[in-house]
């Protein structure tokens, strides 16, 4: 089954739960910030009361100055209490929400170091950065901001509902009826604007896996003049994300209306039923609670305005604390074995056996593999396109894993031991020579944080780097920009070299190190390796089709369609291996050809 073939699909309980456990260690900070809200509300929403005693008192003509000065008082010192303490709660939600997100986008991050190769070559790049980004901005609107709206609201709610029936359980209770009904069409939305979301959040990862691909291989569209074609491709997925977004749109805009009309309704009984009272009875109610009640009803009314618009908010971060939660819970497909342990020091002896190894089942790459490779000893690897000797090498560090078959270091198992270890005794320096943006010097100690400048200038100079580097404006502080864009291939290769000499690895993997590099680097990166070769007792594995590594090698691996075709030095190969032979010259060829262009 391939790494990324995983279902997912989490309830409203289950998602909660989820989130919960992150927010845990904050436990103490939200329980203070809901005190506080709790005890804001009714301090802020007090003051209609104060309006309606006043009105009373002015109509029975019972108030004096010292009595309004006392309501004046009250109203104002109320409110800046439940405002004070308002401030406080929202400070706290606050530096709660950024440090959930913060830890959110540090456990994302670290799950994307887990996984495996095989699941980043199926992943979309985009899809990951936007699910690190806008969804988990989203995420905590809804845990933080739209949660705590929800409770501020309903409490509310609960304490202005309590106010007006305390005033007047008759006309309390007619005019909050229609809320009710509010509340049913909210749930109502809610079960339909769900899926709705979902898709939302899945275009605009899409929008975001395509602009980051496109802006990777901007020089060949600019090359195959194909500006017009990638903008009207980029347009085909703004529209699917239109689409969804005005789907969603529409459908709150439907439900939303006749939640304000039901939240209205509220307003007109209360002036109705208690204009009605006042003309005909007014010991049942009086001017001044329809004046309290006034100030009451656009607190009754936004609780469900609000919930209504939070609920929406609450679903398309419901699609993104989904998203996100399916990433944190896929599993990891390359980990240690429960009783795995760490590789001590190594001499370096690399065995196949019986190794078999597919991408995709059914289709296998490497096809019942078995050699030895001595401790110290220089090995290259050759074959056609597509006859897995890059495979071979991504399979010793564990980058993936075989099929079938085993590989050991030492007469040790690779699978018995931890990744860390075993990855930290092996330096593997691919075709891609990733640089990443920061200068020469930072990525140069990658290998080696600790390293002393005197082994950061050695191992430069045994990559042949020390002297372009001395070259540059500013040296080892050079800014080599993202993937080394201000370097040459060459150059980028050389400290990728470099790089992993300075962690003086026992096993360097090379995966054709010369590949897309100008001739005069060529020239330095076949010395580099053949001088490590001789000088460290290391051993050396190298991919290779150049004609001059391959005469220099003492022992030559060679595959065809995913078979070990052949083993032995490059005269032995000619002459005892007909693949080969066809190969070797065709490679001469290549070469010939290449350098016939260059000149």
């Amino acid at each position: 089954m391939a790494d990324n073939d995983f279902h997912y699909e989490l309830s409203d309980r289950e998602l909660a739960a989820r989130i919960w456990v992150r927010l845990r260690p904050y436990r103490r900070r939200i329980g203070w910030a809901l005190t506080l809200l709790v005890f804001a509300v009714p301090f802020v929403n007090f003051h209609p009361l104060v309006w309606g005693f006043v009105a009373d008192a002015l109509v029975d003509q019972t108030l004096t100055s010292d009595v309004l000065v006392m309501w004046l008082s009250i109203m104002l010192g109320s409110y800046l209490i439940g405002i004070a303490a308002g401030a406080v709660q929202s400070y706290l939600l606050e530096k709660t929400g950024q440090a959930f997100v913060r830890d959110i986008r540090a456990e994302l991050f670290s799950k994307f170091q887990e996984q495996s190769l095989a699941y980043h070559r199926d992943c979309r790049t985009g899809e990951l950065v936007t699910r690190i980004t806008s969804d988990v901005d989203a995420m905590e609107q809804s845990v933080l901001q739209g949660l705590t709206a929800l409770v501020e609201e309903f409490v509310t709610f609960i304490v202005v509902a309590g106010m007006v029936l305390w005033i007047s359980p008759i006309v309390g209770a007619v005019s909050i009826m229609p809320l009710a009904f509010a509340f049913i069409f909210i749930r109502k939305y809610n079960r339909r604007v769900k899926s709705l979301y979902a898709g939302v959040r899945k275009k605009l990862g899409n929008i975001g896996s395509f602009v980051q691909d496109r802006l990777a291989g901007i020089l060949v569209t600019q090359s195959f003049g194909r500006r017009d074609h990638e903008t009207e491709k980029f347009r085909e997925n703004a529209d699917h994300f239109y689409d969804s977004s005005v789907k969603a749109s529409r459908l709150r805009n439907t439900y939303f209306p006749i939640v304000s009309v039901f939240g209205f309704l509220n307003n007109v009984i209360m002036l109705g039923l208690g204009a009605w009272l006042i003309m005909n009875d007014s010991s049942l109610f009086s001017l001044g609670a329809l004046l309290a009640y006034r100030g009451f009803w656009w607190r009754l009314q936004s609780p469900i305005r609000t919930i209504a618009q939070t609920s929406d908010i609450l679903q398309r971060a419901r699609a993104a604390a989904t998203r996100i939660m399916e990433l944190l819970d896929k599993p990891v497909s390359i980990k240690n074995k429960p009783d795995a342990r760490s590789l001590g020091s190594v001499n370096g002896a690399i065995d196949f056996n019986e190794v078999s190894f597919s991408y995709l089942q059914g289709k296998p790459i490497l096809k019942q593999v078995s050699f030895s490779i001595k401790a110290g000893e220089f090995v290259a690897v050759a074959g056609g396109s597509g006859s897995g000797k890059s495979t071979l090498l991504n399979l010793i560090p564990r980058f993936y894993d075989v099929d079938s078959g085993s590989i050991t270091i030492d007469g040790t198992q690779i699978k018995m031991v931890t990744l860390d270890s075993l990855r930290k005794k092996i330096g593997y320096v691919g075709q891609d020579h990733y640089l990443f943006d920061g200068t020469i010097w930072e990525n140069l100690i990658y290998g080696d944080p600790a390293a002393a400048e005197e082994e950061i200038f050695s191992a430069a100079k045994k990559a042949n780097a020390h002297d372009f580097i001395l070259s540059l404006q500013n040296g080892y502080e050079t800014q080599v920009g993202q993937n080394g864009v201000k370097l040459s291939g060459g150059q980028r290769q050389r400290l990728s070299l470099a790089r992993a000499f300075l962690a003086m690895p026992r096993i360097l993997l090379l995966d054709e190190p010369t590949a897309s590099v100008e001739p005069e680097s060529e020239f330095l990166i076949h010395e580099a390796v053949l001088k490590r070769s001789r000088e460290s007792g290391g051993t050396t594995v190298l991919v290779t089709h150049r004609i001059d590594l391959l005469r220099q090698a003492p022992r030559i691996l060679f595959f065809d369609q995913g078979r070990l075709a052949a083993d032995g030095a490059h005269h032995d190969l000619v002459d005892g291996c007909s693949a080969y032979a066809e190969a070797y010259l065709r490679w001469e060829v290549e070469e010939a050809n290449q350098i016939s262009v260059l000149r």
